[in-house]
């Protein structure tokens, strides 16, 4: 397996270490750079001195244990390291932008890369980092979360589909998505955890970052939810996509906790905020409920007659509402 990275990030992650650990009050890695690195500016001209610091970066990259690193994360993934035969990392500014992914997906000269090596049955991995993380020792717990992404995304038994279209619009792609990812972060730190490995993030971490997702399942229930997809095996993909889409298939997974309490699923509707209004379908975040309750039967009747097969349970968004309570006195 060949990993390459991109010189910018070397010399982005040597300088920015350099600069501190000193600033901290250890002088040993700037001493040992400027030993080497201030000799090039009488030893070679101006042309040749850029070739020269690559180089030195390189040594030093190699020699203060940053490129093994990525290395050792392949390493305890021997199955995918088998399958991948080459990897690219580059720097990027922003931790938003960080990730791992198939090379296939970057740009043009990372495709065509990429294809040498599929030719040869294997996989390009391109992975994106802020400098800085080379020296956080969440490196580690993160490049490992990552690359377990990668080996569900290559196993069989994930049955991932790059083709499958999520939501209706773009609003509700992105919100599903987010589920998606949510739901899937949670299943890995939940699998590493149970091989005796460090998990990106805490179970506890995990369950809050789920309940900010999940509002809408009543907190007796949420635990139980939770524990149920924590003690999960391996979630395919279109498993993760039917959760993320309906929160009726979250629900299943709940098991018997103490203080929780399982959710009755049958016939059971939820008005997830971002999903689409059953009657403008868009997405809303403002749902009326309780209509049975809250409207008068001559403005249900309206609106039943126009939605054939609506019900109350089904809800709408307090802009509908407010449209057929106007239509039906013939407002407009």
């Amino acid at each position: 397996m060949d990993i390459r990275f991109q010189p910018a990030l070397l010399q982005e992650v040597i300088d920015s270490f350099v600069e501190k650990t000193e600033r901290e009050g250890d002088p040993t890695y700037y001493k040992e750079f400027h030993e080497l690195g201030d000799p090039i500016y009488e030893k070679y001209s101006l042309d040749d001195r850029e070739g020269e610091f690559k180089k030195l970066y390189q040594y030093f990259f190699g020699i203060w244990g940053f490129s093994d690193i990525i290395q050792d994360a392949f390493n305890e993934f021997p199955a995918l390291k088998e399958r991948v035969g080459i990897v690219l990392v580059k720097g990027v500014l922003k931790e938003d932008q960080e990730g791992v992914d198939i090379l296939r997906k970057w740009g043009l000269v990372e495709q065509e890369l990429a294809k040498q090596f599929e030719e040869k049955g294997q996989k390009g991995v391109g992975i994106k980092l802020i400098p800085r993380r080379f020296y956080d020792p969440a490196l580690t717990r993160y490049c490992r979360h990552e690359l377990t992404h990668i080996s569900d995304l290559l196993d069989e038994k994930f049955q991932y589909d790059p083709d499958t279209k999520v939501g209706q619009n773009p609003g509700e792609e992105t919100l599903l998505l987010q589920r998606y990812r949510v739901l899937w972060c949670l299943n890995i730190d939940s699998r590493l955890g149970r091989v005796g490995k460090e998990p990106m993030l805490s179970k506890e971490d995990r369950f809050k970052e789920f309940r900010s997702w999940y509002r809408k399942i009543p907190v007796i229930q949420l635990r139980s939810v939770f524990e149920g997809l924590w003690q999960a095996d391996m979630i395919s993909h279109a498993e993760l996509l039917d959760m993320a889409s309906d929160t009726l298939r979250v629900l299943d997974y709940a098991v018997e906790v103490e203080g929780g309490e399982l959710p009755e699923t049958q016939n059971k509707i939820l008005l997830m905020p971002g999903f689409p209004c059953p009657l403008c379908k868009f997405p809303t975040y403002s749902w009326v409920e309780d209509l049975a309750n809250q409207l008068e039967k001559r403005v249900l009747d309206f609106i039943r007659e126009n939605h054939p097969g609506w019900d109350t349970e089904f809800g709408a968004c307090d802009r509908c509402v407010e449209v057929y309570k106007l239509r039906a006195d013939g407002v407009v």
